[in-house]
């Protein structure tokens, strides 16, 4: 396991952790990991979604390594307050990230002078869970399927909304990436938050939004909106039978959102390895993958190589979407 975690961080954390940054944590501290509490930052307010994640998920990294894993809250700027915080903390293992695609990818991308690189200035640790991601239309779109609302928006261009949560926000991105791969010339209609957006939908004020699987339940029992397609590059459990944006070759990779682990640069490999095995059996308890499943989530433990990737892979997306449509934070 260990080697595949050396060989899972990328060449630049590899020489960070063959450097100074390694020698600043001696080898007996490494070997002795952890003897004090651990902080877990978490770069958003408490209460949310994000942060009841995050607590079971302290908890769950409590048990497994023995000592106290304590959450601290820093919210602010989209999450790239906390995030910069916990990125200039020592590389010791003391302090751990946990993060989105919001904070990590897109935050730092739509800012003139973003606090860091989300993909280069962090030792990327694992992904920890999924959640599917799903195109709802309103119920004044006569069709069914995807084909047929691009078909349907195609004949009425500029004359049909799509909401997202905000500007610069995951499903605004996603809308926007939308209309390049189609050609569908839709109006982007910001509000303040998903539960303003979904509800602007089921009443007919836009007829176009990405929200999640969870979120999108209550609207769909009560047949107030229509499910064109998901975002995963995998069908749904909870949906097997609407079909992937992917599998329609309108994406050309999952776009789902997910939670992570990350660490200041220059991690020692002892220490991100103790680290990664300690996640990955949290996210392998029953309780976990529960709790997952009632959110429509699913644990998803990488390496740090293909969560590397991940990181890169979007930051190449995101940032293509965001010049091509010249999105900029408010």
């Amino acid at each position: 396991m260990s080697s595949d975690l050396d060989i899972g961080v990328t060449r630049r954390h590899m020489l960070l952790a063959a450097g100074g940054a390694a020698l600043s944590v001696p080898a007996w501290a490494q070997a002795d990991y952890p003897k004090a509490p651990i902080k877990l930052v978490v770069p958003f307010a408490p209460g949310g979604g994000t942060d009841v994640s995050a607590r079971m998920f302290a908890d769950g990294l409590r048990q497994e390594l023995g000592q106290s894993v304590v959450v601290d809250n820093r919210p602010g700027a989209t999450g790239t307050l906390g995030t910069a915080f916990g990125m200039r903390a020592p590389a010791d293992g003391y302090t751990l990230i946990f993060t989105t695609s919001t904070n990590q990818v897109i935050a730092p991308l739509l800012m003139e002078k973003p606090p860091y690189d989300g993909a280069k200035d962090f030792t990327p640790v694992t992904l920890l869970i999924r959640f599917g991601g799903v195109l709802l239309a309103s119920n004044s779109f006569p069709g069914k399927t995807f084909q047929e609302f691009v078909a349907y928006a195609k004949q009425r261009p500029g004359k049909l909304n799509y909401a997202s949560s905000g500007i610069g926000s995951t499903n605004h991105l996603l809308g926007e990436m939308l209309k390049n791969r189609t050609g569908m010339e839709l109006v982007h209609v910001p509000y303040k938050g998903s539960a303003p957006a979904s509800t602007a939908l089921a009443a007919d004020e836009v007829q176009l939004f990405f929200d999640t699987i969870p979120s999108a339940q209550n609207w769909l029992q009560q047949g107030k909106v229509k499910v064109l397609a998901t975002t995963g590059d995998k069908r749904s459990s909870v949906m097997p039978d609407v079909p992937t944006l992917v599998e329609m070759g309108v994406f050309d990779g999952t776009t789902d959102y997910w939670m992570g682990l990350v660490a200041p640069p220059g991690l020692p490999g002892p220490i991100l390895s103790r680290v990664h095995d300690a996640a990955s059996r949290v996210m392998a308890k029953p309780e976990i993958i529960q709790f997952a499943a009632r959110t429509a989530g699913e644990p998803a433990i990488d390496t740090p190589a293909r969560f590397a990737s991940l990181l890169a892979d979007e930051q190449r997306r995101w940032g293509e979407v965001i010049r091509k449509n010249h999105i900029r934070a408010e």
